[in-house]
């Protein structure tokens, strides 16, 4: 009488699917992962955006002028109430930029946003968030002072900028998405 031992265990072709499986699974997830982070930077510059615009209408009611310093707005971030040369790329004194996530290492700015005040030809105001540091995107959150809309405005070079502010601003083609700000006001 022949006894039968039953062993317990799983096949190399079971280990290969499961393998397999993980290893596809993991291919999306840090594809959806990298776009979480980036919809996350993407609000903490909207956020700043959307706090420095009143702090600068403050600015102007006093001086009757907007200023183009982070650290003479009333609601100024923590990191740019004095002047500190890791949190401006253009000029250390001033602080006319603000970056999100920790400024500048080393001379390079971490990823983030290099948030400025700039004009146009026809001196109206806008809040400049410029995607900086590593992530392969260079896309322009711009908003107008007298407005409440934040535009994406892509490298029209890179793709990944064009599929990020389609998500952004909600369209389905890249046809869709709405003209600079600050190009439409200077070329009327």
């Amino acid at each position: 009488m022949k006894r039968y031992v039953y062993k317990k265990g799983f096949t190399v072709t079971e280990l290969a699917i499961c393998v397999l499986i993980i290893g596809i699974l993991a291919a999306i997830s840090v594809s959806y992962y990298g776009r979480f982070i980036e919809r996350m930077r993407i609000a903490e510059a909207d956020t700043v955006i959307g706090s420095a615009i009143p702090a600068q209408e403050h600015v102007f009611l006093r001086s009757q002028h907007y200023t183009r310093a982070w650290h003479k707005l009333d609601s100024a971030p923590v990191m740019v109430r004095e002047a500190k040369a890791t949190n401006d790329y253009s000029n250390g004194l001033e602080n006319t930029i603000f970056y999100t996530r920790g400024g500048m290492l080393s001379g390079t700015p971490n990823a983030g946003f290099a948030i400025s005040f700039e004009t146009d030809a026809t001196n109206r105001w806008f809040a400049v968030a410029k995607r900086v540091g590593h992530g392969g995107y260079s896309y322009s959150l711009i908003r107008p002072f007298d407005s409440n809309i934040t535009v994406c405005v892509p490298d029209w070079t890179n793709q990944k900028d064009i599929e990020m502010c389609m998500d952004y601003m909600g369209v389905d083609t890249a046809d869709e998405l709405t003209d600079n700000p600050m190009a439409a006001e200077a070329s009327n």
